[in-house]
This record gives structure tokens, C-alpha cells and sequence, in this order.
């Protein structure tokens, strides 16, 4: 019993060190687009990705061929956070993978001009803690000119703990960017 409130209190110790030291990072990520100082371009005007993002409305699923919704799929909410460096976290309301699943976890990189790559993992897991699944996705987006929106085409992929995909598919959104 002493051993497992050692590991208990080991595990809640490290969360909430993670936590403190991802905070730091997410508040320097949030830019200012529309204060930008006077010598930039217009071309340049709105090229920063670091912040947090919402896109609402969002079919959870398209025809990866048409990119049109997929009749009866949900439609739901997408948060990004895009970190100075080259992380992001994500969060959605896809009903697919539950009932409990882990912030999505990535890595992104400017392609060019207003062009930008992700990719991220989800991690899912049924009621009694098993783990059931992996969510990967992988996206392109594309600033607006202002830098407070984005439109972005994806792909995903579902696989089993041991790597097995069981499922595959397409999304695509607009994003827009948190402002107070």
C-alpha cells in the first residue's frame, strides 16, 4: 500500500512539473498580428503560426477523394496551441475513440511563405484504464494574409497499441485565431 502511494504521489508530482514548465512556453506563443511593426512587408504580414487556434463547426470526416463531409459524421471543435519551437498540443470533441482519450500531442514546421506541416498523436483508452488506441494525424494548413485565420487538409490514421492501422481518413477546417 506504502508502495503505491509513493508511485501515486511520484506520478502527480512529475504531471504537475510537466505542467508548470508547458505553461511558460504556450503564454510566449500568442502573437500580436494585427501590431506588427511598419517595416514589414505585406507578404510577411501575418506569417506566424505560434498561438492558440479554434476551429468550430468542423466535420470530423471527409471523402478523402471529394473532400466533402462523410454523410451522418459529427460535427465538432478543434483547439491548437502552436508553440514557439516547433510543438503543438490539440484538443477535439471526435466521439470516436473514447471515453477517455489524451490531448493531442505534435511537432510543426513552417514549408513556406504561409504553408505549414503537422503531425500529432492522440492516445485513447477504454473505462478500466486499458489502452485501445492511437490517433495520428497529419495536417497542411495555410495562413490568411491577416494571420488570424487558417484553412487546413489532413489525414488520419487509427491504430492499434502494437501499430496495426485500423482505420484511415481525411479532414478539413478553417481555424481562427484567439483574441481578446
Amino acid at each position: 500500500m506504502k508502495e503505491t502511494k509513493k508511485v501515486t504521489t511520484l506520478v502527480i508530482t512529475l504531471a504537475l512539473a510537466a505542467a508548470f514548465s508547458i505553461v511558460p512556453n504556450a503564454a510566449l506563443g500568442q502573437a500580436a498580428v494585427d501590431k506588427q511593426p511598419s517595416n514589414i512587408s505585406i507578404e510577411d504580414m501575418g506569417n506566424d503560426l505560434t498561438g492558440a487556434w479554434e476551429e468550430v463547426d468542423l466535420p470530423a470526416e471527409n471523402d478523402c477523394a471529394t473532400g466533402q463531409p462523410l454523410p451522418d459524421t459529427p460535427i465538432i471543435r478543434v483547439m491548437y496551441t502552436f508553440n514557439q519551437g516547433g510543438t503543438m498540443y490539440d484538443e477535439d470533441t471526435a466521439p470516436f475513440d473514447g471515453p477517455y482519450r489524451s490531448t493531442g500531442s505534435g511537432i510543426w514546421k513552417k514549408v513556406l511563405g504561409r504553408s505549414y506541416s503537422y503531425y500529432n498523436v492522440h492516445y485513447a483508452f477504454a473505462a478500466d484504464k486499458t489502452f485501445t488506441v492511437m490517433i495520428k494525424q497529419r495536417g497542411n494548413l495555410t495562413l490568411s494574409r491577416d494571420g488570424n485565420s487558417f484553412t487546413e487538409n489532413g489525414t488520419f490514421d487509427v491504430s492499434l497499441p502494437n501499430g496495426t492501422v485500423v482505420y484511415s481518413g481525411c479532414y478539413s477546417g478553417t481555424a481562427n485565431r484567439l483574441k481578446f
